[in-house]
């Protein structure tokens, strides 16, 4: 078993690691770990980042990196239908009849509220389903994440050598990953299980440098 110190990034000696007590103690400088939470950071070993997934793009050049994954899914095939029923049918019976009539209902307007924000949802998630990508990158440290379409979408840059820590989590029967340092950054909801492994994978080979 082979792990490093988050701390200094050295190696930690197998007479220093208990499987029991679930720790690992780093002779150089001398920190306490939970051997846990140091696995998970542990690149695969059989990763090789060369065998790209369908539907992600990887570049590197020195310092220079990023990946990136497309959000297109096969729900996109009972999204779209049902998308364009119940929002085409639900806002053109409330607004689209106001409109066409030159008449403003406040009435009806309110009560279309909760059915003009389920379909902008619901209109997001559709186009990420068919458009959508993910992406990661670091350019000597300074790090971004977008998930969007286009150039439209959720912005966030940080510096990568915050970031100590990449792991893989579960909500509601969503996965996702999570970048884990000074602050959390969650990303890759949506994303199918082996782009989220692919992915995941290749931010831990990245971590520390």
């Amino acid at each position: 078993m082979e792990v490093s110190c988050l701390k200094c990034t050295r190696k930690i000696e197998s007479s220093n690691i208990n499987v029991a007590m679930d720790t690992a103690y780093c002779q150089s400088c001398e920190t306490l770990s939970s051997l846990s939470s140091l696995l998970e950071t542990t690149p695969n070993h059989k990763f090789d980042s060369t065998q790209t997934v369908k539907g992600i793009h990887v570049t590197e050049s020195g310092y220079k990196w990023s990946i990136e994954a497309s959000n297109r899914s096969w729900s996109a095939l009972f999204l779209v239908p049902f998308t364009a029923v119940w929002a085409g049918g639900s806002l053109s019976g409330i607004y689209g009849t106001q409109l066409a009539n030159s008449q403003f209902d406040l009435e009806a307007s309110l009560f279309g509220l909760p059915f003009l924000i389920g379909s902008i949802v619901l209109i997001s998630v559709t186009l990420m389903s068919l458009f959508g990508r993910t992406h990661v990158s670091s350019d000597n440290g300074n790090a971004l994440v977008f998930i969007g379409i286009g150039p439209i979408g959720w912005y966030r840059r940080f510096d990568w050598q915050n970031i100590n820590r990449v792991t893989e989590n579960e909500s509601k029967q969503r996965k996702y990953i999570s970048l884990e340092g000074s602050r959390r950054v969650n990303l890759a909801w949506g994303l199918s299980s082996e782009k989220i492994y692919y992915m995941s994978s290749f931010l831990k080979t990245k971590l520390n440098k």
